[in-house]
């Protein structure tokens, strides 16, 4: 007589919802259910990349304002209260609302605050470095703040189309 093994069998599962047929449509359906189907609308979307965008222009707006800081403070010994070195300060803190903005849905307020900070900033700083260049005949010399404007330019823009959406 043949003895039978008491112990578990050891068969595998499959999830049927994840696995697929050769045809590219889930198991256990014949695929009429696709009008049924959960999808994502693409307004969502939209909301989604562009709030990946501005965090990439506020990385940016931070990294171009340190750096243009440093640049004027350290390199050009422009001092710590001149006009650019406080224009950049000013689009650190501009991108830290910013960032605040960001983290929550309901503090469009403080996004507000970043697109008109960083706007305003960002022509001061094109005015100053216009001005800076002028009077020291040097394309360093302004750079700094050039530089900050361009970024403020661009993250503050972005705030502002992120708004109107």
């Amino acid at each position: 007589p043949h003895k039978r093994s008491m112990a578990p069998s050891r068969r595998t599962t499959t999830n049927t919802t994840s696995s697929k047929s050769a045809a590219g449509r889930p198991e256990g359906t014949d695929g009429s259910d696709y009008k049924y189907r959960m999808t994502v609308e693409s307004k969502y979307k939209r909301a989604a990349a562009a709030r990946e965008l501005l965090q990439r222009m506020l990385l940016m707006q931070v990294l171009a304002a340190f750096v243009g800081w440093l640049l004027h403070v350290v390199v050009l010994s422009g001092g710590v209260t001149s006009a650019c070195s406080v224009a950049n300060i000013v689009s650190l803190l501009s991108a830290i609302a910013g960032f605040a903005g960001r983290a929550r849905a309901g503090r469009r307020g403080m996004l507000r605050v970043h697109a008109y900070a960083s706007l305003s900033t960002a022509a001061v700083g094109v005015g100053l470095g216009v001005l800076s260049g002028w009077k020291d005949g040097s394309l360093v010399a302004a750079l700094p703040c050039l530089m900050s404007a361009l970024a403020n330019a661009a993250a503050g823009s972005t705030t502002v189309v992120l708004l109107s959406s």
